[in-house]
């Protein structure tokens, strides 16, 4: 067993080994049993399609030869033999091969050609050439074959042999005709004389049409050119095209100029859609014809199909008993695990208020389970005590090292920002406690995810106002848009209710502070602290209901931001408590009020 297997049978849970070992042992049976049955199915079920398709081929070939000779050829080696005599006159020769075409209804054109002569003696059917007629075509431009061709094709003198030289398609009437030629031996007037037949291959194209292996499979008739008789395809010209080089035409055309007399044998191949086929091929004596037998792979071992759905529905079946009683098993035994690690879980998404309810045993699972309910009670006490603390404690928490966190701190550049709530006082006079507090904390919800979305940090709440610091290379920026964005939510949150008329004042600053803990070992206080803080404190309480003071130094650090969505306006300076120097501040407008 490979090591990564092992390990990712280790990491399934109890209730899931236990359900695998189930069902690997119900499978494992049935699996065995199933592949042989199927193996020896699919093995009957080749060797059966093999033998149809192999009979089917030579039955097909056999009829097309027996059709040829006995139907078409032995009447005109007849009608051959008696105009080849020297003892009949042309008249009775004539006569011959007018009641010998009367007598054969697939022969429908004989032709006599003589070497040197000007036009071929035609003599045609009159039902076919009424059929041509109709169709709107000249009997004579399909009947009749050229004389160069006939006396090209025809063998030399002495050879009293008869071959089809070719088989033409006339589209309109959708006749498939075959031409037969048979030299004669007695010359007229001296010259060589020519015996051809037009044949109409209707009764072979039915036979095959006929045939009961059509309802399963396909036989296709190739000729020497690589086309599809019987069923063909046709180019814009009106000509059959030549069938698509699927592997079994390939190789019967391959073969078609080796050993046309090869062992008939079955093929397993895919065709150009990617469908499985069983295939063979087979000649004709009589054409130059290719006979293709096929039959979808599915087809062929259906029987094996539907032995193999039931041998499925029974090892589906099996392993449902198996998986049943599985579960049932691994229930009883993995409930309590499972019911710890939601609850774990559930401690990960954040969810302090969660308990193990559902274990209820005195084993170790059991006190495991109480130990995990404490864990998770000490953990919500931890972040309840979180909420209480900064975001900038939280990183000092989590950066101290072993020993914890210490005091003293170090220097760093930073915005502060104070927002003082104005006429509080007031409007807590005339309120109950519940509604001051409730209107407190909507207040200062708000301000404080302000300062969040502005990338800025409440550092403490202190009565009614809001200390938060800024941090970073726009840190000037993100409070100047903070402070903009808080009288903005006054200004909307005080026409929604005039009853409380509400309104703050801020003050802005910012420079380099120290940044640490102060206070006493056991009692530390995570903030900032510097001439800066103070400036911004009172900045704060210089500004009037709805005011924001920013300090020179936040205005020209920020300048450099285009899309800052306010304006400034300097003052004159002003004198802060505990100042000598008067101090550079400038008013902070939204864009929109300050173009109003």
């Amino acid at each position: 067993m490979s090591l990564s297997l092992r390990r990712k049978l280790l990491s399934l849970s109890l209730r899931r080994k236990l359900l695998l070992f189930s069902v690997l042992i119900a499978a494992f049976p049935l699996l065995f049993a199933g592949q042989s049955l199927i193996r020896i199915a699919r093995d009957e079920m080749k060797s059966a399609a093999n033998e149809r398709l192999v009979t089917t081929v030579r039955e097909v070939t056999g009829q097309i030869d027996d059709i040829y000779e006995r139907a078409w050829l032995a009447p005109l080696l007849l009608i051959r033999s008696a105009i080849d005599s020297d003892k009949i006159s042309v008249g009775e020769k004539v006569a011959i091969l007018t009641h010998g075409i009367a007598q054969l209804p697939d022969i429908v054109a004989l032709q006599i050609t003589l070497d040197g002569g000007r036009l071929p003696l035609v003599i045609s059917q009159n039902r076919f050439s009424t059929r041509l007629t109709e169709a709107g075509i000249q009997p004579l431009n399909v009947l009749r074959a050229a004389p160069e061709v006939m006396l090209a094709a025809a063998a030399p003198d002495g050879e009293m042999a008869a071959w089809v030289t070719a088989v033409d398609y006339e589209p309109k009437t959708e006749s498939w005709l075959a031409t037969v030629i048979l030299p004669l031996d007695t010359r007229f007037s001296g010259a060589r004389a020519v015996l051809s037949a037009k044949i109409d291959l209707g009764r072979i194209r039915g036979f095959i049409e006929s045939q009961p292996f059509r309802q399963v499979g396909m036989i296709t008739t190739v000729d020497a050119e690589g086309r599809k008789l019987f069923d063909p395809e046709l180019d814009e010209s009106g000509r059959v095209k030549q069938l698509g080089r699927r592997d079994i035409i390939s190789e019967a055309l391959a073969a078609r100029d080796g050993n046309r007399s090869r062992a008939i044998s079955v093929e397993t191949y895919l065709r150009p859609d990617g469908t499985p086929m069983l295939g063979t091929f087979a000649f004709t004596r009589s054409f130059d014809w290719a006979v293709v037998v096929e039959q979808k792979e599915a087809d062929a071992y259906y029987a094996a199909d539907v032995m193999i759905e039931s041998l499925v529905f029974w090892l589906i079946g099996g392993l449902a008993v198996a998986v049943l009683g599985a579960a049932v098993f691994a229930h009883r035994i993995s409930r309590p695990i499972l019911a710890i690690g939601e609850a774990a879980t559930e401690v990960a998404k954040g969810n302090y208020r969660v308990q193990v309810r559902t274990v209820h045993s005195r084993d170790e699972i059991g006190d495991l389970a109480k130990r995990i309910n404490n864990m998770i009670v000490q953990i919500n006490e931890r972040f309840e005590l979180a909420k209480f603390v900064s975001h900038g404690t939280m990183d000092a928490i989590q950066h101290s090292d072993e020993t914890g966190v210490h005091l003293g701190g170090s220097r760093c550049e930073v915005a502060i920002l104070f927002a003082d709530i104005r006429g509080y006082t007031a409007f807590a006079e005339s309120r109950d406690p519940e509604t001051v507090v409730e209107t407190l904390n909507f207040y200062l919800a708000a301000q404080a995810d302000l300062v969040a979305g502005h990338n800025g940090d409440i550092d403490k709440f202190v009565g009614d106002q809001v200390m938060a610091v800024f941090q970073g290379p726009a840190m000037a920026a993100d409070a100047l848009r903070c402070a903009v964005a808080m009288q903005r939510h006054m200004a909307e949150a005080s026409a929604a209710s005039p009853d409380r008329n509400l309104a703050i004042g801020i003050g802005i600053d910012m420079g380099e502070v120290v940044m640490g803990a102060i206070g006493a070992r056991d009692r530390m206080d995570f903030t900032v602290l510097g001439d800066h803080v103070n400036v911004a404190a009172r900045l704060c309480s210089a500004a009037k209901p709805g005011q924001t003071l920013a300090a020179a130094a936040v205005v020209e650090a920020a300048a450099s931001r285009a899309d800052l969505p306010l304006i400034s306006h300097a003052l004159d300076p002003i004198i802060l408590k505990g100042k000598s120097a008067p101090l550079e501040v400038y008013d902070i407008q939204p864009a929109s009020q300050a173009a109003a």
